[in-house]
């Protein structure tokens, strides 16, 4: 019998109440139908899969998986793997669902090893790679299963993990099982269909959306040649880092500004606020990310910030206010961004920085800058999300 070492399980139930037409997001509180910035999401991940190919977290966007955790000596082995066999079964020649478990031995586990199991459950597959078993460093693959899955093991036990985790195509946590239990595995093949059926409707507005973008001309890409944005490490309005990790995979809109600022900061955070709700009426949500830099961060602290945010209705989700060390954000500003931001005893509030809006693709790479005080431009700049988020760019 497997046991039940997880808290959010106990607290949560097995899945609860079955949803048939949604699906909720998990926090670390419980669930939530609405969609917010404390959703668990995935963090990323490196891990070698296997066939001893390296494997990430970006090799899972766009699919809806089954995360399971377990090693393939456990004595409770043929148990999960029955329980898994269904759903992968079931969805066995569809590209976009995936089964990924993590082993919880890693000295055993090697990928030999692995590939032996997996060959074996997988003879029924409609093409390679539907079902991938990760190991790597156990320290990472424990941190993996603390933090992204909010897993607490029991002490007296810590290999015996009877969840199962259902993740949706953008990272984000939408489903826990007990994998002893079939009516759990039941609601979990259930909940996959719903998930595929929000990735379905989503393809085909975004698809619609594409069609009518496909004749524009491309957008350019701006700054020397192979220039990407640098890493970056800042703090958020609630204290906690927001780095490059966090926007991974999205489409961005940058600015640099300060809450004390008298002249165009005040219109540039309006635009900023008009974008945020331009990007969630056209479905953009969480594929879009804005970001705006303080370059006054002695002044303007996290709880400043969040306070000048509040006035705005800024959404977390969707528009971050970093502060942080002051040379690190100058240095961003002026290298990564080629924007302006330096002291000036003749401008006012004694900052002079750029009054520009830029725009930076997945990969990247800069794509435009817009005037972030003209109406006009800024609506242009939305247009030009839209067109990198529908043309998939």
């Amino acid at each position: 019998m497997l046991a039940l070492p997880l808290i959010g399980l106990m607290v949560l139930g097995v899945h609860g109440e079955h949803h048939f037409n949604t699906l909720p997001y998990f926090t670390e509180d419980g669930t939530t139908e609405a969609f917010s910035e404390s959703v668990q999401r995935v963090q990323p991940f490196a891990l070698t899969n296997h066939l001893s190919e390296p494997f990430d977290s970006q090799s899972l966007d766009g699919k809806v998986w089954l995360a399971a955790f377990f090693a393939t000596d456990a004595p409770h082995v043929a148990q999960v793997t029955k329980q898994l066999l269904w759903p992968n079964f079931r969805y066995r020649d569809e590209s976009d669902i995936t089964t990924v478990c993590f082993t919880l031995d890693a000295e055993h586990d090697t990928p030999e090893v692995l590939a032996k199991y997996v060959e074996r459950n997988t003879r029924y597959n409609g093409f390679d790679g539907k079902w991938q078993f990760l190991t790597g460093k156990q320290t990472d693959i424990d941190a993996i299963i603390a933090e992204s899955f909010m897993i607490e093991r029991d002490p007296s036990d810590p290999d015996n993990i009877a969840t199962l985790w259902l993740v949706d195509s953008k990272g984000y946590l939408r489903g826990v099982y007990h994998a002893a239990s079939e009516d759990a595995i039941k609601d979990a093949v259930e909940d996959i269909a719903l998930l595929q059926k929000e990735m379905d409707e989503a393809a085909y507005a975004k698809k619609k959306r594409a069609e009518a973008l496909a004749d524009l001309p491309p957008l350019p890409v701006l700054g020397p040649e192979g220039h990407t944005v640098p890493p970056f490490a800042f703090l958020d309005s609630d204290s906690v880092e927001f780095s490059h990790y966090d926007c991974d995979g999205q489409l961005r809109v940058v600015d640099f500004f300060f809450t004390t600022c008298p002249t165009i900061c005040p219109i540039m955070s309006s635009q900023m606020a008009r974008l945020q709700a331009g990007i969630e009426a056209k479905g953009m949500k969480g594929d879009v990310r804005l970001i705006s830099h303080s370059v006054d961060p002695e002044n303007d602290t996290p709880s400043q910030l969040k306070e000048y945010g509040e006035r705005l209705g800024q959404d977390p989700v969707v528009w971050k206010l970093l502060t942080g060390n002051k040379e690190d954000l100058y240095d961003l500003a002026r290298n990564g961004y080629f924007l302006t931001a330096i002291e000036s005893d003749t401008a006012a509030g004694g900052i002079f920085h750029s009054d520009i809006f830029a725009v930076v693709d997945r990969s990247g790479r800069i794509r435009g800058y817009y005037d972030g005080t003209d109406t006009e431009e800024v609506d242009q700049l939305l247009e030009a999300v839209e067109q990198l988020w529908a043309l998939n760019e």
